[in-house]
This record gives structure tokens, C-alpha cells and sequence, in this order.
């Protein structure tokens, strides 16, 4: 039992030294990705603004109808 909690430890020390060289390795996200990133999320954010509204007000609805019953 002991090898086998000993191999996962070793498989998680590789997977975490790998996750550090890859974010270690990367020469960074340019200036124009980070704004076409935004003006996509913007985008999206205008078009269905409408849909996450009622999302977000149906949610907090049922959250204080549910905190209520809590009082």
C-alpha cells in the first residue's frame, strides 16, 4: 500500500513541476489577445444580457425564498 500512495505522490510532484514550467515557459499573453479576449466577452455579455438577467434574478429570487424558510 505504501509503494502506491508513494507513486501517486511522485505523479503529483511531476504534474505540479510541469504546470510551473509551462506558466514558467510561456513569454506571456500579448497585449492584443488580452483585448480580443475582452471585446469577445463584452460581446457576449451585450448580446445575451437579457438571458443572464433573468438567470441571476430567478437565482437570488429562489435564494431568499429558500433563506426564508431558514428564519
Amino acid at each position: 500500500m505504501a509503494g502506491t500512495s508513494q507513486e501517486w505522490i511522485q505523479k503529483a510532484e511531476k504534474g505540479k513541476k510541469w504546470i510551473k514550467r509551462f506558466f514558467l515557459e510561456e513569454d506571456g499573453i500579448g497585449v492584443i489577445e488580452v483585448v480580443l479576449i475582452l471585446v469577445v466577452l463584452i460581446g457576449l455579455v451585450i448580446i445575451f444580457k437579457k438571458q443572464i438577467t433573468n438567470l441571476l434574478n430567478s437565482i437570488f429570487q429562489e435564494i431568499n425564498s429558500q433563506s426564508k424558510e431558514v428564519y
